[in-house]
């Protein structure tokens, strides 16, 4: 009898040894895909945010051009106003290209315009 089980010892490790790594193998994909999926969730609440913070931003950049450059022209109150969502975007650590900016500046441009349209 104790010849069979030294005989068959060899094998046996080589079977665990085999169900351990298939074990370890399914583990490790599960925690890679959780990991993807909330680095995709993750990502999108920033970008939300960042995206909220922008359109805010841009308000106020709209809102300082349009009462600290009064005198200026629309083209140079836009240039002001890009250039304060710039430096308040870059001070906050968000990367957004100048087209944006001016996209969300536009946009609060357009709401201000429509408020005026119904008041008056």
């Amino acid at each position: 009898m104790q010849t069979f089980i030294e005989q068959a010892q060899p094998y046996i490790t080589t079977i665990v040894l085999a169900i351990i790594g298939v074990l370890a193998t399914a583990v490790l994909g599960v925690v890679a895909l959780l990991k993807s999926r909330l680095q995709a969730w993750l990502d999108g609440k920033l970008n939300v945010q960042q995206r909220e913070l922008l359109h805010k931003i841009a308000t106020e950049g709209f809102a300082y051009a349009q009462t600290v450059y009064a005198q200026y022209g629309g083209a140079d109150k836009l240039q002001e106003a890009l250039k304060y969502a710039e430096e308040q975007l870059q001070k906050k650590g968000i990367t957004v290209s100048t087209l944006e900016i001016r996209a969300a500046i536009e946009d609060a441009y357009l709401k201000y315009k429509a408020t005026l349209l119904t008041k008056g």
